[in-house]
């Protein structure tokens, strides 16, 4: 594990001369070490998570550029120890391509540790003129609204995800065609650990000043998906929206299908108050048997599952209280439930490499149990992060 540790801390060093020794190759990342700390029913656990990530991009021509992205973790603490499958967790690959590595052992009689690493990025970029075509693992973001996407059918994440900003990528092969300054078509097909393919077209356009989408395709080979989305300004306010639309395939004229749509504005003041309101409807989530929020919490997310209830009301904001501070705060109420989410929320500048980040998780809601009852459940979450960028 002590190897791991200086591998990582000079990993970074290493590889920025060799990237100022070549033009066509560039290098950047980041080196950050996070401590949790959760409180969850009847337990305390802790982890210490030291996170590095290293962006190669290459340029050997004009028409062809190309990327190799890592994501290397030393994570410590009983949260190892005490949920059976975590390192199996760190190793949940789900791209068609098992880029993924996972080493763990204890450390003492009540901690453990792992080591991780995974390519998230690997793919080349073919451009000629209008037409760009990209293979390989890629991230794939249709999306438009910032807090749930349900446009986002290759690439869904977590918004409680706190340590890694980038997201995952798909396995896929995906062609862009520009037709105008704000406008393009686009074709994509992935393929999953499962063997699945998800495939769709995508129309973008601009008029009367808002972004629009349409998309439809094939989703997982299970359903037939619809779906459109917009982006623009009423006034001074962000107006922001997606609406999609799934249909069994091989139960397709004994259902209606399910509908998901998400709505958003966000809107910045004259002296830099940013506030966000944003709502989604799952008809997904009808269907879901949940006990406990920890099951969505760490588990593995697509589109079907982005809301865990039915309907859920998102607001936030944000304020830099002087130039390098800036204070957050955002909540998340869950009818269904009656429970919320508040999440607040320091980042500290202390230059343009360096952030610290202070964030708090707080989750409450009532939630059915197996044998008819039913019971608050809470949960807290502390994270402290230190961020060097290069």
């Amino acid at each position: 594990m002590v190897k791991s540790l200086r591998f990582l801390l000079i990993l970074p060093l290493l590889s920025s001369g060799i990237a100022d020794a070549q033009e066509k190759i560039t290098l950047n990342g980041y080196l950050s070490d996070m401590f949790t700390v959760y409180h969850i029913p009847d337990q305390w656990l802790w982890e210490n998570s030291l996170h590095n990530r290293l962006n190669f991009n290459l340029y050997p021509t004009d028409w062809l550029s190309g990327s190799l992205q890592l994501r290397s973790r030393v994570i410590a603490g009983n949260t190892i120890r005490k949920f059976p499958g975590y390192t199996e967790g760190l190793n949940g690959d789900m791209g068609w391509l098992d880029l993924s590595f996972v080493s763990d052992g204890n450390l003492g009689d009540s901690a453990g540790y792992a080591l991780t690493t995974a390519v998230d990025r690997l793919w080349l970029q073919f451009t000629f003129g209008n037409l760009e075509v990209k293979a390989g693992r890629q991230r794939i973001n249709w999306g438009q609204t910032i807090v749930w996407n349900p446009n986002d059918i290759f690439n869904s994440y977590s918004y409680f995800e706190v340590d890694y900003p980038e997201r995952p990528g798909s396995d896929a092969i995906r062609l862009q065609y520009y037709t105008g300054n704000a406008s393009a078509i686009e074709l994509a097909v992935k393929i999953d650990s499962a063997d699945r393919i998800t495939a769709a077209g995508y129309f973008r356009f601009n008029t009367l000043g808002f972004d629009i989408q349409m998309l439809g395709g094939v989703y997982q080979e299970e359903d037939l998906f619809l779906g459109t989305g917009w982006s623009g300004n009423l006034g001074p306010t962000a107006f922001r929206g997606e609406l999609s639309y799934f249909r069994d395939l091989e139960q397709f004229k004994d259902t209606t299908g399910y509908f998901m749509a998400s709505v958003g504005f966000d809107y910045t003041f004259s002296n830099s108050l940013w506030i966000q309101v944003e709502g989604l409807y799952s008809s997904f989530a009808k269907d879901l048997d949940v006990y406990s929020f920890l099951q969505f919490y760490s588990g593995t997310l697509d589109v079907k599952n982005l809301g865990f209830t039915e309907w859920s009301f998102f607001s936030s904001l944000s304020y830099p209280l002087t130039p390098l501070l800036t204070g957050g705060f955002a909540a998340i109420y869950y009818p269904a439930w009656k429970g919320v989410y508040l999440g607040p929320s320091v980042d500290f500048s202390l230059n343009s490499n360096f952030d610290f980040s202070l964030i708090v998780q707080h989750f409450t809601a009532v939630f059915d149990n197996p044998s008819g009852g039913s019971s608050r459940e809470n949960n807290t979450f502390g994270f402290l992060r230190f961020k060097w960028s290069f």
